[in-house]
């Protein structure tokens, strides 16, 4: 304020809490040890994924608009149940489709590696099939040669 003079304030002089100073340390420790066993937990926690087997051939219309032919035994990741889970989503690389439960059985942890490979040779075969139809509608066409002249 105008009327105060930087000499009418009485001098500050630092005050030391050592009380206040050791229960910042304590808290510090504690928040520490709280952060290390989050870590340590996380590290360990594995993705929990199910994965789906298919009970018999089955036709579906995928989230892309591709159909396919799907074969009794090919494997899937489940994205969820709707329905009640009365129907279950199944995924196919970037695409997914929806079929009954009751056709797929859920796969058991042990079944899960061989059920990977399975699934793999399915994505390879679907983004081979996607990258062939982006070719043909996207490669210039050849002209066609001219008729023979009769």
């Amino acid at each position: 304020f105008p009327w105060r003079t930087p000499d009418s304030h009485p001098t500050r002089t630092p005050v030391d809490f050592p009380a206040h100073s050791s229960i910042v340390g304590r808290m510090i420790g504690i928040l520490r040890m709280f952060v290390f066993i989050v870590l340590a937990l996380t590290a360990h926690a594995r993705e929990y994924k199910l994965y789906a087997a298919l009970n018999e051939d089955l036709p579906v219309e995928l989230s892309d608009g591709a159909k396919w032919m799907m074969d009794k035994g090919d494997v899937f990741p489940v994205l969820m149940y709707k329905d009640s889970q009365a129907k279950i989503v199944l995924q196919l690389a970037g695409a997914n489709f929806t079929t009954d439960t009751k056709r797929v059985r859920i796969l058991e942890q042990r079944e899960v590696p061989a059920g990977l490979v399975i699934y793999r040779k399915n994505v390879e075969s679907y983004v081979k099939s996607i990258s062939e139809k982006w070719k043909a509608a996207y490669e210039p066409k050849k002209p066609e040669p001219p008729a023979p002249k009769k």
